[in-house]
């Protein structure tokens, strides 16, 4: 009898539980993918971007919720745009994202996102001068190890799954020119994103 009692106890709580998440919190695993762009508004370059990301929601009320969570991107240029000033080379950046998003669930599908997002550069590319390979450039990082961001995005949400569109906007000029060349970078991305929540 006793040991029923403490069966029912820890059903009861695990029940509990997962109607608590439910209604709470939500989890979720996202994998993303669109064009990279680099530089500033009237002169940039683009390639691809990639990233696979945690995901995880709180929701207040029906329509209103926030996430937060972490995701690994890389960034990559166009080996066709890469021929520029800087070297024969192409960027290659990869980050550690950390996103702070505001949600508003309307009565369909649909949820609107915006807020903030924090970016830590854990490989960084160098300079590489091709026709100058004593340029005090080569083997500089090219950008900062830090840049914040501002991410609007709308997914369309049906059972498990969500599907749609999310952009990050560079608000931080990114580029290290070390005193030896000058100019502004500016990273942006607009990506389709998949992604399966728990």
């Amino acid at each position: 009898m006793k040991r029923i009692i403490i069966a029912l106890f820890l059903l009861a709580g695990f029940f509990g539980a997962a109607s608590a998440q439910e209604k709470g919190w939500e989890h979720s695993i996202s994998l993303s993918a669109g064009q990279f762009q680099e530089g500033t508004l009237l002169n940039y370059d683009t390639g691809l971007s990639l990233k696979l990301g945690y995901g995880l929601a709180y929701q207040f009320t029906e329509q209103f919720s926030v996430k937060s969570g972490i995701a690994y991107r890389i960034d990559m240029e166009s080996p066709i745009k890469a021929f520029t000033y800087e070297g024969s080379d192409y960027d290659v950046f990869e980050f550690i994202e950390v996103p702070l998003i505001a949600r508003y669930h309307t009565k369909g599908h649909l949820v609107l996102g915006l807020g903030p997002v924090f970016a830590f550069c854990t490989n960084n590319d160098t300079y590489y001068i091709d026709p100058n390979p004593h340029s005090p450039l080569n083997g500089r990082k090219k950008i900062k190890d830090f840049y914040a961001g501002l991410q609007p995005s709308i997914m369309y949400q049906w059972k498990h799954f969500s599907i749609g569109i999310e952009a990050t906007y560079g608000l931080m000029d990114v580029k290290l020119n070390h005193g030896l060349t000058t100019g502004s970078k500016y990273l942006h991305q607009v990506m389709c994103s998949a992604a399966y929540r728990f």
